[in-house]
């Protein structure tokens, strides 16, 4: 991605950028290592619980989100998420310094922190919607895509690096950029959405969530495509399941005398994955400019499907690794263009809500995610193969039938 790609976008889309990139990397500095830290302090039964809850308790938070996006304006949602997490940062902070230590109030705002930051996320991706034109979506999801990457990327060497020995100038740091981040939001972002006045459901807790949502869930070109993004992305997330369970059994390999074992496979297919979103991302999309947008989308899943049924049986380093390429430049073709029909299919009053829902998809698919491990133990690895490809074409047709639908323009009707 370029300069000059970034400085096109509008003022709002620059902004939730920069503030995205400084989350994300906060985020895979801390969350993924706080499973370590809580059975280290409470034991595993404890951290299982913990990291449970917070989950679920997330995606409610996330619905409500989405729901008070539509009633309430995105910055304001927005403004108060990242109230809470600055606040949350710096509690975490002193509850980690080297004068005070608690465990219990660290949760405690880890908890707000894993909330809040669902919370906020379907109103700063209306947000982009509202201020972007369908003709640079693609392009917006693209950048958004690569810059994700590059800042889980980032996220993960630094909690590598500094959270175990250093945690509080870590927690310190990020309370610091979480202060930048707000005051940024509060300053600059312009909510250009203006929600209709609904007397009926404005004072309602849950009836008024449920009123936003049934519209959602009764359009069902949308539901098609929601329910067709869990089934693809399901696969993925089998490579921290089955794929990585596989590969520790059936990988014990030789090359120019560098032993590769199956932990160590695993992290040369991220590595790979990591590397190509990073550094081919610019260069695939201008690409695909060529292209009919429909035959890119469809090629990618392809491409998508293909590289994950691969990774479930085969043995070989160098197939396994042209297979992850596969599957990552697959993604990074229709990835963009999921997210560009999702945004033309939601409806103008209910975005956010439409955003929530198919936010669900990536909590489902790591549901099935781990499902695949119990199904390994009844099938053999070509079986799973196969089960593979029938996931990925079921959710193929349903791509297929989802955008037949005159919300959706093409390339060619856009211009």
């Amino acid at each position: 991605m370029t300069l000059s790609e970034f400085k096109q976008f509008h003022l709002n889309i620059k902004i939730r950028m920069i503030v995205s990139f400084v989350s994300d990397v906060a985020e895979m500095s801390i969350f993924p290592f706080m499973a370590i830290y809580f059975s280290d302090k409470l034991g595993l039964a404890w951290a299982g619980g913990i990291l449970t809850l917070t989950t679920v308790v997330s995606i409610i938070f996330g619905m409500y989100g989405g729901s008070w996006a539509d009633r309430f304006g995105r910055k304001k949602v927005m403004v108060a998420g990242y109230m809470i997490q600055t606040a949350s940062f710096v509690i975490i902070a002193l509850a980690n310094s080297p004068w005070f230590e608690s465990v219990w109030l660290t949760f405690i705002m880890f908890f707000l922190l894993s909330i809040t930051s669902r919370f906020t996320d379907p109103a700063s991706e209306a947000l982009l919607i509202d201020v972007s034109s369908e003709e640079e979506r693609p392009s917006m999801y693209r950048f958004i895509y690569w810059s994700t990457n590059l800042a889980f990327s980032i996220g993960i060497i630094l909690g590598g690096l500094f959270f175990k020995t250093h945690k509080f100038e870590l927690f310190l740091g990020f309370s610091i950029l979480s202060i930048f981040t707000f005051l940024l939001t509060l300053g600059w972002i312009q909510d250009q959405y203006v929600p209709k006045k609904d007397e009926k459901v404005k004072n309602r807790f849950i009836s008024g969530l449920v009123s936003n949502y049934v519209k959602v869930f009764k359009d069902s070109r949308f539901m098609v495509l929601s329910l067709s993004t869990l089934l693809i992305l399901s696969l993925e997330f089998q490579l921290y399941g089955f794929i990585a369970v596989r590969l520790n059994k059936d990988i014990h390999a030789s090359i120019f005398g560098f032993i590769i074992d199956g932990p160590k496979m695993l992290s040369i297919l991220i590595i790979t994955n990591t590397m190509i979103v990073i550094f081919a991302s610019h260069i695939i999309g201008k690409m695909t400019q060529k292209f009919n947008i429909n035959s890119v989308l469809f090629g990618g899943l392809f491409m998508y499907v293909v590289g994950y049924s691969f990774l479930a049986w085969n043995d070989m380093v160098v197939v396994l690794i042209i297979a992850i390429a596969v599957a990552t430049v697959g993604e990074l073709l229709f990835q963009p263009i999921r997210s560009s029909y999702v945004a033309q299919l939601a409806k103008k009053d209910a975005i956010g809500s439409y955003i929530a829902v198919s936010g669900l998809a990536m909590d489902a698919g790591q549901i099935l995610g781990s499902i695949g491990i119990m199904v390994s133990a009844l099938l053999s690895n070509g079986m799973i193969a196969g089960l593979f490809l029938l996931i990925g074409g079921l959710g193929i047709l349903g791509f297929y039938w989802s955008i037949q639908d005159s919300r959706i323009k093409t390339n060619e009707e856009i211009a």
